[in-house]
């Protein structure tokens, strides 16, 4: 069964998978992804506290604490010697 398919050029695959290396390290797509795991640590920790303005500073106070861990993480891997 093997035989009958065609082995598709390494070429076209390195091209496919730097398309999506390039989405999944763009900072639009880490920030959103930033904001939706945020969103859910606060949707989670609302039925713990049941409280809303704790839930939006569990919000407020993971989002920017994981975008300012982001920030220096990039500005840190960039500065490097190679």
């Amino acid at each position: 069964m093997r035989l009958l398919f065609r082995r598709v050029r390494y070429r076209g695959i390195d091209h496919d998978l730097d398309i999506i290396r390039n989405t999944l390290c763009s900072s639009s797509f880490v920030f959103i992804d930033i904001f939706f795991l945020s969103l859910i640590l606060a949707i989670f920790s609302f039925a713990n506290y049941q409280s809303i303005p704790i839930s939006s500073l569990i919000f407020t106070g993971s989002y920017t604490f994981c975008i300012c861990l982001f920030i220096v993480l990039k500005k840190w891997l960039r500065d490097q010697p190679d």
